[in-house]
């Protein structure tokens, strides 16, 4: 079984802890292991929507909705919701890496 907290992790995460926070946490995962395995199994594995989920923006849930906006005013007929809804998603993408600075 693959260990919550392991030392395989990110070497810099794991070197920051001391040595003992390190210790302590291996016997909290060792105990959860041992207290609930099924939870501990359900910790460690994770689904492809909660790695999709966990890397969007809010950004990209504007893109997607947008987008899904867009696929409906198609079905219903509605040509210029399709427009409006396909380019505010192009606009949003397009602008994704566009900060505001506030000065």
């Amino acid at each position: 079984m693959r260990y919550l907290f392991n030392q395989a992790d990110d070497p810099l995460e794991v070197a920051m802890l001391p040595r003992d926070e390190r210790r302590r946490l291996r016997e909290i995962e060792q105990q959860l292991i041992g207290d609930d395995p099924k939870l501990a199994r359900r910790l460690t594995e994770t689904s492809v929507w909660r790695q999709v989920w966990a890397h969007m923006s809010p950004r990209m849930l504007l893109v997607v909705f947008t987008l899904i906006v867009a696929v409906m005013c198609l079905f219903l007929g509605e040509g210029g919701g399709v427009f409006t809804a396909g380019a505010l998603a192009a606009i949003v993408i397009i602008t994704r890496n566009w900060q505001l600075r506030l000065e």
